[in-house]
């Protein structure tokens, strides 16, 4: 074997025992963002560290680039990894100085990355040795994480020593105007809102099943088969957007989808309107609680959306223990809580654990491959709304509140044990193979989410407690 010049094994000797960052220098210096006036102690550290640390991918404009980012191979390697790295966090100056705050999800993510020391990533770490991050500047991270979720209203009700948790407790109390909530709750139950009188919202969003109809997808007008599972009605109001695609901006919006899709309720909105002005009660209701508008779709709608924002359920007892009271939980309730946190409370986190983003549906393994079956339209999920490659195989992250009483479960409704949900999510979300005791304990401690509706326990929730 020839052997190698003696100034190239001098320079292989210098890159192997110093930063690569110290030998070629980068492009671009950026000056310091100061945080705005009033932040505190340690967010100051956390924003230099930040600066130091996580600008080279997730600040666009800020960018630090070495003198060879320009060659080929190199310049797409560079420009993937940006672009991953902004997809999942940007860092922009307003975020560095403070003017603008760290969303929970942001939190969220970069908790997760500093926990399992996924970030930085190993091959950028042979380039840039210096910008992993050392045990202080981890706690450091993690404890401003924590003082920034104890100043959230979510954590309000939350016990000292807890308010700095990726979950927080569902309020007991809900500020709606009454009158409001009785109307929508009369419509939400009315089947003169579908096409053939057959149907109400209830039909697949049955209040004593969990909020959904536990079936794989909804049945619609003239026993048509829906292509999706329906998702949980209660704590919709926690939602970024609704349906699994996002496709609906808020619960108004939502209200308005199903009685006229043709598969669903199969109604027109004229004809809606007209049926329920034939009913005197709803005529003179309309006229009291929208006096400028009355009785119309945008009316119709608007009440529906505020008797379900009352559909939340508190109470569970993990609120009992986030509120303080300790021995409520058992030790395996506990220890799947930790399970929980470590692995899956980057996407399931704040007060309904879930609804706050998009994620993929197969991140480390791909899902649709592990289930067999042909691919079908709303298996696309969020790329169907945006039409962005980017966007394929994306949904809302579904709440997990009462999770035990929404089966059959994912987008698909084709797993109908949560065992084997978490055991599934574990293997293509987190690229975990959890043991038995593992998903065991996980289990245990999201049965400990299902709350009250109405005062009475959601599992025990009768017909007659609804009406």
């Amino acid at each position: 074997m020839k052997k190698l010049p003696l100034f190239l094994l001098l320079l292989l000797a210098l890159v192997l025992f110093f930063p690569v960052s110290n030998l070629i220098g980068l492009t671009g210096k950026n000056k310091p963002i100061l945080p705005v006036s009033g932040k505190s102690d340690n967010f100051i550290k956390v924003t230099q560290i930040l600066q130091n640390k996580c600008v080279d991918c997730h600040s666009p404009g800020m960018t630090r680039l070495p003198f060879y980012s320009e060659l080929p191979i190199a310049k797409q390697l560079m420009a993937k990894d940006i672009e991953e790295a902004g997809a999942r966090l940007i860092l922009s100056k307003e975020i560095y100085s403070g003017a603008e705050a760290f969303t929970p999800l942001m939190l969220a993510r970069l908790e997760k990355v500093i926990n399992n020391g996924s970030m930085p990533p190993a091959q950028f770490l042979l380039m840039h040795w210096t910008d992993n991050l050392n045990d202080d500047e981890k706690a450091i991270i993690l404890t401003w994480i924590a003082e920034e979720r104890a100043k959230s209203s979510w954590s309000l009700d939350s016990a000292k020593t807890l308010k700095g948790e990726p979950i927080q407790p569902i309020p007991l109390k809900v500020d709606l105007n009454p009158d409001k909530v009785a109307l929508g709750d009369k419509l939400f139950h009315d089947r003169l809102l579908s096409g053939d009188d057959t149907l109400n919202c209830a039909s697949c969003h049955d209040l004593t099943r969990g909020g959904t109809d536990q079936a794989k997808v909804s049945t619609g007008i003239r026993g048509q088969q829906g292509p999706i599972n329906s998702p949980t009605i209660y704590n919709a109001m926690y939602n970024i957007a609704q349906f699994w695609d996002g496709r609906a901006k808020d619960l108004q919006e939502q209200a308005a989808g199903p009685v006229a899709n043709p598969m669903e309720m199969g109604a027109q909105w004229d004809n809606v309107v007209e049926k329920l002005k034939q009913a005197s009660d709803y005529q003179n209701t309309f006229n009291k609680l929208y006096p400028a508008l009355g009785l119309t779709k945008t009316t119709v709608t608007d009440a529906i959306a505020v008797f379900e924002q009352s559909l939340v359920t508190p109470n569970a007892r993990f609120d009992e223990y986030l509120r303080g009271k300790q021995d409520v939980l058992t030790k395996d309730e506990k220890a799947g809580y930790n399970l929980f946190k470590a692995n899956c409370a980057s996407c399931h986190f704040g007060p309904v654990l879930g609804g706050l983003s998009y994620e993929k549906m197969g991140v480390k393994q791909d899902y649709f491959k592990l289930r067999g079956g042909k691919l079908t339209d709303v298996d696309n999920g969020r790329f169907n709304v945006t039409k962005q490659e980017k966007d394929r195989y994306f949904f809302k992250v579904p709440l997990l509140r009462n999770i035990e009483l929404t089966h059959p479960y994912f987008h698909d409704g084709s797993v109908d044990n949560l065992a084997d949900a978490v055991r599934i999510m574990g293997k293509v979300q987190v690229d975990k193979d959890f043991t038995g005791d593992e998903i065991g304990k996980i289990v245990a401690f999201l049965k400990t989410l299902t709350g009250e509706y109405k005062n009475k326990p959601l599992a025990q929730l009768t017909t007659e407690d609804v009406k």
